[in-house]
């Protein structure tokens, strides 16, 4: 799957970085895809962004008096705060108010970075990181191992009754806990493809969509692509909402599982 030219390109000696990267590292075991400079500089430059956004709005929240008042437009701050209880209500309803104040850093954080990221394709010269599996990948699997090591750390060992469907120990001396372990085993792994090769294809394919159009019309490249430009923000929406909400899920089902047996049997 070739990557996309961005302006990244431009930078000094790129060819020999990119030569070296290819040389060193080569093709990724899973999907194929070269370590690029093109996405790797995207999710580098998405960070920036963030940590940039993060320390404007901490210079306004500083004084606590001060940020009670809401601003009365569409700030850097009005917007972190309209994201961020969009997510924290959506948790909410999810996994709880507790749990969603415990994992809302991390699920906040894929919000954010996602969005921006999906976002920089909308801008000429520019390809969205989230493209590229590598990046899509790398996401997914903190998610599914945050939701494991959770699930462990609050039920221990008995967390692994729900790889072998909770039967009780006169099951055990039959085959069928043992065949519904692997196909826990199998899916609880099928959670990283979930959330990677969703979020990878379709922003992959509308970063591709729109720059055949782009190439079709080079003499009118700002009105002709503008609807599938607008098609592409709600693409870039609609799959940040759908990696949270599937991260919230995941997480919940690890942490929340055995306290709603446990509660059952009460």
């Amino acid at each position: 799957m070739p990557d996309h030219e961005t302006w990244f390109r431009f930078i000094p000696n790129y060819e020999v970085l990119r030569a070296a990267m290819e040389g060193r590292l080569g093709a990724t075991w899973i999907g194929k895809q070269t370590l690029d400079i093109q996405h790797i500089g995207g999710a580098m430059l998405v960070l920036a962004i963030l940590a940039t956004l993060a320390l404007m709005l901490h210079r306004k929240v500083a004084d606590a008096r001060a940020a009670v008042v809401p601003e009365d437009r569409l700030t850097v701050r009005t917007f972190f705060e309209v994201v961020t209880e969009m997510v924290l209500r959506q948790m909410e309803s999810l996994m709880g108010p507790k749990e969603a104040r415990v994992f809302l850093p991390l699920i906040g954080t894929c919000a954010f970075f996602i969005l921006l990221a999906n976002s920089l394709g909308m801008i000429p010269g520019f390809a969205p990181p989230t493209a590229n599996l590598n990046t899509t990948l790398g996401c997914a699997a903190i998610v599914v191992f945050t939701a494991e090591a959770y699930g462990f750390k609050r039920h221990g060992l008995g967390y692994l009754k729900e790889f072998f469907g909770g039967l009780g120990p006169v099951f055990f001396l039959t085959p069928i806990p043992y065949l519904v372990f692997v196909i826990e085993v199998v899916s609880h792994l099928a959670r990283l493809l979930s959330l990677s090769v969703r979020l990878m294809g379709n922003m992959y394919s509308d970063h591709t969509v729109l720059g055949v159009f782009l190439t079709l019309v080079p003499f009118v490249p700002v009105f002709v692509p503008l609807p599938v430009q607008l098609l592409g923000v709600l693409v870039a929406v609609v799959q940040t909402a759908v990696f949270c909400l599937l991260s919230m899920v995941y997480i919940g089902l690890a942490v929340g599982g055995h306290e709603e047996h446990e509660d059952a049997h009460a």
